[in-house]
C-alpha cells in the first residue's frame, strides 16, 4: 500500500518544481527524492491541489525552421487544403464538404488537409464583462475552462512550420487573434523572400514588393472551419462579421511550381472551385462532388465572372494574352458568364507622365510606339480576340481611359505632327457632344467602335454600378469600380472601398489583395516601362462563382493551376 503524502509535503514538491524552472531532475535532488518518486508525487500534487504544471522556463537558440515536404514525381500534383481552427469551438458543417473534396482530389494525386490552431480566451473577462446571461450559457456548453479542440478536427491539426514547395511555407506556428483587423500586418519580411500561409479566421492576401528579377512574394491568411465564437464586446462583435469560413487550396507540381487559391464555404455549406486541370469547375454540397469537365459540347459553368488584372493592351505580355484569351486558354476553360476589363486602353503612346520627357518621346518614335491611333488599333484587336459570343464583356471606366481625355485637353498638338490628324478627329467628336448636350459621351468608346470591335461589348459610364450575384439574402458584388476613386473624394484604395457596405472586385493597384470583402486584381504585365524600384505587381485575376464565393487566380510559369 502506498503511504499517504501530507499536503504540506506536496506543496514543497511543487515549490521545488517552480524554483528549478520545471527541471524535474533538479527538483528531485532539491527534495532529496528519487526522480521516479518525485514524478509520482508531482502527479499526486496536481490532483490533490487542483493545479496543472507546465513548462516554467523554456527557450530556443534558433527560430522555428520549416520542414520541407517532398515534391511530387512525374506529372502528378500534390495538393493541400489548409485552414484554421479555434479552441473550444465546434466546426462549421461545411467542413464535411472540404473533406469530401479532398477525397475526390486524391484520385488525381495526393491531397492532405492541414489545420492550424489559434487560441482565443472566451473566459478572459469573466462573468462581469459580458451581457447578462451569456457567460452562464457559455459555461453550460463547455466554452470556458480547459483548452480543447473539436475531436473531428484534431487528426488534421499540424502546428509545425512546413515548406510545402520551394518558396511557400505553411506557418503552423503562428497564433494570431481572430479579432486582428489585418492578420498579415508586420509579416512582410517573415521567412525572408518565401511566401507564407498563416492560419487565421479571415481570408486575406497581401503582395509583398520585390525587385524586377524575382517573383512577387505573397502572404495569405486561410479563413477558418470553426464557428463564430467571440467575446461580445465591440471588437469581438465586429470580428464576427469578418469571420470567413473556408480555407486555401495549394497545388504543387513536380517542378516545384505552386498555385494557391481560396475555398470559401457558402451559406448552405457549399464549396466552389475551378477544379484541377481538365475541369471547368467543381461544386461540393451535401458531401457530394459535382464536377464539370471541359468539353466542346457544353459551356456550362459555375463561374459568374472573371475580373481580369489591368489589361493595358499595348503593354500586355504575349504569354499572358495567350494563356488568358487564346483558343483553349483560361477564358475558354472556365467559361464565365461575364468578364470585366480594367484599363483596357493604356495611352502609352502619349502618356501625360512622359509628355515632357523628350528622350522617352524620341524612343517611342524610334520604336513606332508613339502613334495614338495605332495604339487604338492594338486595343481594338485585343478586344475583338478576347470577346466571346457566349458571355458579356464589360469595360470598366478606368484612370487610363481618362489619360486619353487629358491628352485631348492638354496636348500642344502643334508639336506632335504624328498625331495631329487623329487628335483633331477625336477633338471634333468631343466638341460635338458638348454642343449636343451629351454629358455621357465616352470618346474612348467612340474611337474603339470606329475600329469595329464587337457590338455586344458594354462600356460602363463614370461611377456606373454593376453588381453581380445579388440575391434576396446577399447584397452582391460591386464590379463597376476601377479602384482609383473612392468614397467622398478619397482615393479608391482597397481599404477605402470597404466603406461601400458591399463586397467589391476592383483593379488599378496592379497587385493582388484580399482585404475583408474587397478584392483587387493585378495586371496583365509586370514589366511596365515606367516601373522603377521594387514593386508588388503580379498577373492575378478574380474569379467570382454563382453563389458569391471568390478566388484570386495567379498566372505563373505559363499556367494558372497545376
Amino acid at each position: 500500500m502506498t503511504p499517504e503524502v501530507p499536503v504540506e509535503e506536496l506543496r514543497k514538491d511543487v515549490e521545488a518544481y517552480v524554483q528549478s524552472g520545471g527541471n524535474r531532475s533538479a527538483a528531485a535532488r532539491m527534495r532529496k527524492l528519487p526522480r521516479k518518486t518525485y514524478t509520482y508525487r508531482l502527479e499526486l500534487a496536481q490532483k490533490k491541489l487542483g493545479i496543472q504544471l507546465g513548462k516554467i522556463v523554456d527557450g530556443r537558440v534558433d527560430y522555428v525552421k520549416a520542414a520541407k515536404r517532398p515534391l511530387p514525381k512525374g506529372k502528378s500534383v500534390a495538393r493541400y487544403i489548409l485552414s484554421s481552427v479555434q479552441n473550444n469551438t465546434h466546426p462549421h458543417p461545411g467542413f464535411a464538404n472540404l473533406e469530401a473534396y479532398a477525397e475526390w482530389l486524391r484520385s488525381f494525386g495526393t491531397c492532405e488537409i492541414i489545420l492550424g490552431t489559434y487560441s482565443y480566451a472566451m473566459d478572459a473577462y469573466g462573468a462581469k464583462a459580458v451581457k447578462r446571461g451569456t457567460y452562464e450559457k457559455a459555461a453550460e456548453r463547455g466554452a470556458l475552462g480547459k483548452l480543447w479542440y473539436a475531436p473531428e478536427l484534431v487528426p488534421y491539426i499540424n502546428d509545425d512550420s512546413l515548406e510545402l514547395a520551394p518558396g511557400l511555407v505553411w506557418c503552423g506556428e503562428m497564433n494570431i487573434l481572430p479579432t486582428a483587423t489585418n492578420p498579415l500586418t508586420g509579416l512582410e519580411d517573415y521567412n525572408g523572400r518565401k511566401s507564407n500561409i498563416i492560419p487565421h479566421a479571415k481570408h486575406a492576401l497581401e503582395s509583398v514588393a520585390s525587385l524586377a528579377d524575382e517573383p512577387t512574394k505573397f502572404n495569405y491568411a486561410t479563413g477558418t472551419v470553426t464557428q463564430r465564437n467571440y467575446i461580445q464586446k465591440r471588437i469581438g462583435i465586429m470580428a464576427e462579421r469578418k469571420h470567413s469560413y473556408g480555407g486555401l487550396l495549394v497545388e504543387v507540381d513536380a517542378e516545384g511550381n505552386w498555385y494557391v487559391r481560396q475555398l470559401q464555404i457558402g451559406a448552405k455549406g457549399e464549396v466552389y472551385d475551378i477544379g484541377p486541370s481538365g475541369y471547368r469547375g467543381v461544386r461540393i454540397e451535401g458531401g457530394k462532388v459535382e464536377a464539370i469537365k471541359i468539353t466542346e459540347a457544353s459551356s456550362r459553368s459555375f463561374l459568374e465572372a472573371i475580373t481580369w488584372g489591368d489589361i493595358h493592351a499595348a503593354e500586355m505580355e504575349l504569354w499572358v494574352r495567350q494563356l488568358a484569351w487564346a483558343k483553349g486558354g483560361m477564358l475558354d476553360q472556365l467559361a464565365p458568364r461575364k468578364q470585366f476589363w480594367h484599363d483596357v486602353f493604356s495611352m502609352r503612346s502619349r502618356s501625360h507622365h512622359e509628355m515632357r520627357n523628350f528622350h522617352r518621346t524620341f524612343e517611342k518614335w524610334v520604336n513606332d510606339e508613339g502613334n495614338v491611333e495605332g495604339e487604338m488599333l492594338v486595343t481594338a484587336d485585343f478586344m475583338t480576340e478576347a470577346h466571346r459570343p457566349w458571355l458579356e464583356s464589360v469595360v470598366v471606366r478606368s484612370n487610363h481611359d481618362r489619360h486619353l481625355d487629358r491628352w485631348l485637353n492638354e496636348a500642344r498638338i502643334e508639336r506632335d505632327p504624328e498625331n495631329a490628324r487623329y487628335y483633331s478627329l477625336l477633338q471634333h467628336q468631343i466638341l460635338q457632344a458638348v454642343e449636343d448636350g451629351d454629358r455621357d459621351f465616352n470618346v474612348l468608346e467612340w474611337a474603339l467602335r470606329q475600329k469595329n470591335i464587337p457590338k455586344a461589348i458594354r462600356f460602363l459610364g463614370e461611377d456606373e454600378s454593376y453588381v453581380i450575384c445579388r440575391t434576396r439574402d446577399f447584397v452582391g458584388i460591386e464590379c463597376g469600380l476601377h479602384g482609383d476613386l473612392g468614397p467622398n473624394g478619397s482615393r479608391g484604395s482597397t481599404r477605402s472601398l470597404k466603406k461601400l457596405g458591399r463586397p467589391a472586385n476592383k483593379a488599378h493597384d496592379h497587385k493582388a489583395t484580399w482585404m475583408d470583402s474587397t478584392l483587387s486584381a493585378g495586371a496583365c504585365s509586370t514589366k511596365f516601362p515606367y516601373m522603377k524600384g521594387p514593386g508588388a505587381h503580379s498577373v492575378s485575376h478574380i474569379g467570382s462563382f454563382e453563389n458569391g464565393a471568390r478566388q484570386i487566380l495567379t498566372f505563373w510559369q505559363g499556367k494558372f493551376r497545376a
